[in-house]
């Protein structure tokens, strides 16, 4: 299979419902080219948080598959979905959870710390993982003056760079991002958002991209909402 033909995220018959509820999440199929970016909306409610959790390995579903670069995550035990996620996934969340006293430069290449593989992609494109850490916060707007700085002095919209940057770096398959311009003004949207989407394209690194945001959904390579992805959904 060449890259342009490969998989980086595969669902297959998923389901999910929390204890004493209706099944929230029934997907028969949905997949994620490698490279490509897909804007996922749906209303609140509609289980958007409760499927990047399936996704992302934090939580495990009651039916189905869940595949991330060909890896079927979802049959793997926890402390392997946890060393599965931080090897190909990396995620920027709402919230941004920098770790507030580490430096910008520490916050980014802490991936790089929890996974071998994405150090040694790291060093192999820029050298060593904080020579790579560097060009993505270039690349993504950031002053050098902030690198060395507590993650917590920054202002909203440099700390959601810093976090891009930090799910970047080590160039994982999958990038899932919660929300990630809900914080930001108009101007800072369209900059992140722009930014974000060339690096991932510059690093083949496919972007499930959630949000309530529809205005946004023209700039990726296709728009799905969740509600039409759901067995007997809208679809």
């Amino acid at each position: 299979m060449s890259d342009r033909d490969a998989m980086a995220l595969r669902l297959v018959d998923l389901g999910f419902a929390w204890p004493g509820a209706e099944p929230l999440i029934r997907i028969g199929q949905f997949a994620l080219r490698a490279g490509e970016r897909v804007f996922l909306a749906g209303p609140s409610g509609s289980g958007k948080s409760t499927l990047l959790g399936l996704l992302a390995g934090t939580l495990k579903p009651q039916r189905g598959e869940v595949h991330v670069a060909e890896l079927c995550v979802s049959s793997l035990s926890a402390r392997a979905r946890d060393r599965a996620r931080a090897d190909h996934i990396g995620v920027i969340f709402q919230q941004f959870n920098l770790l507030p006293f580490l430096s910008v430069l520490d916050n980014v290449t802490l991936a790089c710390r929890f996974s071998s593989r994405r150090a040694e992609r790291a060093a192999a494109r820029d050298g060593d993982i904080e020579s790579s850490a560097r060009r993505l916060l270039a690349e993504l707007g950031l002053p050098e003056t902030c690198w060395p700085r507590p993650a917590a002095s920054l202002s909203v919209g440099q700390q959601q760079r810093v976090a891009a940057a930090r799910a970047l770096i080590g160039a994982p398959e999958l990038i899932l991002a919660d929300e990630p311009t809900s914080a930001l003004d108009a101007d800072a949207r369209a900059d992140f958002l722009r930014l974000l989407l060339a690096e991932c394209a510059a690093a083949n690194t496919a972007l499930l991209f959630v949000s309530h945001d529809r205005s946004l959904m023209d700039r990726f390579d296709r728009a799905v909402d969740l509600r039409e992805l759901q067995v007997g959904g809208m679809a």
